[in-house]
């Protein structure tokens, strides 16, 4: 997460405080002191003012000012120097061209070609600085770059505020160091509570992770921070956005809250919710209130939603930094597939070896296929197109026919092969019986009730054409006007069309809609982008 370097803060502390340290004066001493090599009275603008010529120096409230010629109007009290300016105050010296100093309101302004401000290891170059002793406040409005051993901070203007203890930067505000880089309109440091805020657009980089936000605020002392308003953290492959997140380094929680998303480009997975967390140290999350997961396939989308999603890390001892994960569907799952649909209690989503299995009470559709079991484990392909799917314990598929006329398979276990997203082969294996239905020029004319140990189906545009018994089949013909559909349907069948979700919208959560619908979704992908920000 969030992480500035000692060095980092200290600069900007410096920044500014540079600016106005020298000009500190007490307010006891109002007159301005002067010694130099020599001294003339004249007249200059109407008005009686003294020349000092020579190593002129110049004494106010604490501060020294040291010059080639000054001229100083003594009942106006204010002075204007010229020529190689060195104010020194304490260990701060500040270098210009010429020096405008009032010192009845305590204002003054220094300028130059490169008016140079030096304090220990860190510099300020900028054209002008203006300063109040008074309020002890002091700014520049040309542009400034401030740099030390580990960072180079720039801004069009500079602001500080000794009160309240207070810097501010803005206009185009950036930060490089050793750390990574930062770009914001504005920045303000507080060094009483060593928080830093940013305003406006706000990006930040380092060899780790990516940030982007339009308002924040890290805080030093607690090593806390807070990005708001399209917010966004990208490290690796991994995208989270929220519009508050909240990240505490110590402790290493994330909470995440409004319109959160978390995005695996390298898997093509988004889950998207109102709140989420995030345990650092454990590497394990949540996402909550309306979650929605999406994945993408090369021509299709599949569209889960739960009650809650859990994340949990894959460690490996080669990368402890794995990005593989098992996402968990808690309770009420519901998925919307072009061609596979279904719900079962909880699903787990496997990205290192992308399997998923579903537990409890799972039903899955495909085509015009019913099937359901104690347990289903399907197998991701290329493209995160399903190439296998095992069905374990009470195994059952069925298609309904026509009224009241269902084809049926039934089993122990069954392992189903798909090609292009279709199911084309079943391997029934343990207690396998079959029912289907035979047609003569499109009529149904028979049904068929088998049983063998083990049996493979295939199917043809969602349909059997082709079974094969394995083990000691047994088999019965019925004319379909002698058929008794009570003898003819297998233990277990249960028909449950009005449980099958019908389009992605079924899946959706209300609120979520634009996601789909908008070409700029609210987490503005296309605008917060890294490459599309860096500079």
């Amino acid at each position: 997460m969030l992480h500035f370097s000692k060095c980092s803060l200290k600069g900007f502390a410096l920044a500014v405080s540079l600016f106005i340290s020298i000009y500190s004066f007490a307010q006891k001493e109002k007159v301005i002191q002067v010694a130099a090599e020599s001294m003339r009275n004249m007249v200059r603008d109407e008005q009686q003012v003294v020349r000092y010529l020579g190593n002129v120096k110049l004494l106010h409230e604490g501060a020294i000012m040291n010059c080639d010629s000054a001229y100083l109007i003594r009942k106006a009290n204010v002075v204007e120097a010229y020529g190689q300016i060195i104010v020194t105050k304490e260990d701060t010296k500040l270098y210009g061209d010429y020096l405008y100093y009032d010192g009845n309101t305590s204002l003054g302004r220094v300028t130059g070609k490169e008016v140079k401000l030096i304090q220990k290891d860190a510099t300020l170059i900028t054209n002008a600085i203006n300063f109040n002793t008074k309020d002890n406040s002091a700014y520049f409005l040309t542009s400034g770059v401030l740099t030390n051993p580990d960072n180079k901070l720039e801004s069009k203007r500079g602001y500080y505020f000794s009160r309240d203890k207070k810097y501010n930067f803005a206009g185009d505000v950036k930060m490089e160091g050793k750390d990574g880089s930062i770009f914001t309109d504005s920045l303000e440091y507080s060094m009483a509570d060593e928080i830093a805020y940013f305003f406006g657009p706000t990006r930040i980089y380092n060899k780790e992770y990516y940030v982007y936000c339009e308002k924040g605020w890290y805080n030093k002392k607690g090593k806390q921070s807070n990005f708001l308003n399209n917010a966004l953290i990208e490290k690796g492959g991994q995208k989270l956005y929220g519009q508050d997140i909240f990240y505490d380094e110590l402790v290493g929680f994330a909470k995440l809250t409004g319109q959160v998303a978390l995005v695996d480009t390298t898997r093509k997975v988004t889950i998207y919710g109102g709140k989420g967390n995030y345990w650092d140290k454990k590497k394990t999350g949540e996402i909550v209130d309306n979650p929605l997961l999406l994945m993408k396939a090369e021509d299709d989308t599949l569209f889960l939603r739960a009650d809650k999603f859990f994340l949990n890390s894959i460690p490996s001892k080669n990368n402890p930094d794995s990005s593989d994960r098992i996402i968990k569907a808690i309770s009420e799952v519901r998925f919307f597939k072009k061609d596979l649909q279904g719900t079962c209690d909880s699903l787990f989503y496997n990205t290192k070896d992308s399997t998923i299995r579903l537990i409890s009470k799972p039903i899955l559709w495909n085509d015009n296929n019913q099937i359901t079991a104690d347990s289903v484990s399907a197998f991701l392909g290329e493209g995160n197109k399903i190439r296998r799917m095992d069905f374990n314990g009470s195994a059952f598929i069925t298609s309904k026919e026509e009224d009241v006329k269902f084809n049926q398979i039934r089993g122990k276990k069954m392992v189903s092969t798909f090609v292009e997203g279709k199911l084309a082969k079943l391997d029934v294996t343990g207690n396998g019986q079959v029912v289907y239905f035979l047609r003569d020029e499109g009529l149904i004319t028979a049904v068929n009730k088998s049983e063998s140990t083990n049996l493979v189906a295939r199917l043809k545009n969602g349909k059997i054409s082709k079974i094969s018994f394995m083990i000691k089949p047994v088999s019965t013909f019925y004319p379909i006007k002698k058929v008794d559909y009570e003898e003819i349907t297998l233990k277990g069948f249960q028909w449950l069309d009005e449980k099958r979700p019908r389009d992605k919208f079924s899946i959706i959560p209300k609120g979520l809609d634009l996601v789909l619908t908008d070409s700029k979704p609210w987490f503005r992908h296309d605008i917060v982008s890294k490459n599309n920000l860096q500079q």
